[in-house]
């Protein structure tokens, strides 16, 4: 039985974060970026799971890495306490995710006449910030990365 309903591989799931990542870059808001984090770090079970990934990329060392990656820490950070409300990690890389709306907030020209397209800021624990789009940016370049690390 397969529950995945067109999404088969790793490839293909790694098509739908990029499209995740072009509908943030059309409009930031909540809706889109909580679907990109939760795609973003879910890839990491996919590489696990997926049998069209090289045994290689499966292995512990390599699954670590992505784990370990700041871009991806943080993606699994917001994608977990997304899900759950509250991140349960003992030393968490993320600090905060914050949001605003309204006029001077956003980028200039983006979002509905009058309201304004929302900003998401992420605080790292270490004093690093960063707007979502740049998450986005460092996310899809970890993977394609990867994916050019192990042939995929």
């Amino acid at each position: 039985m397969t529950l995945n309903y067109g999404l088969t591989s790793i490839r293909d799931l790694f098509a739908k974060l990029q499209r995740d990542a072009a509908a943030l870059d059309e409009e930031v808001n909540s809706d889109r970026m909580f679907n990109f984090v939760i795609t973003g770090y879910s890839m990491i079970d996919w590489v696990k799971n997926d049998p069209s990934v090289p045994t290689a990329a499966k292995a512990a060392v390599a699954v670590q890495a992505l784990r370990d990656d700041i871009w991806l820490k943080a993606c699994g950070e917001l994608a977990n306490a997304s899900k759950h409300f509250v991140l349960k990690k003992q030393s968490p890389t993320t600090a905060s995710a914050t949001t605003a709306q309204g006029y001077g907030v956003g980028r200039y020209g983006m979002g509905g006449y009058g309201v304004g397209e929302e900003s998401i800021d992420i605080l790292l624990n270490d004093g690093a910030s960063f707007h979502c789009l740049d998450l986005v940016n460092g996310v899809v370049g970890s993977w394609q990365r990867f994916f050019l690390s192990h042939g995929i």
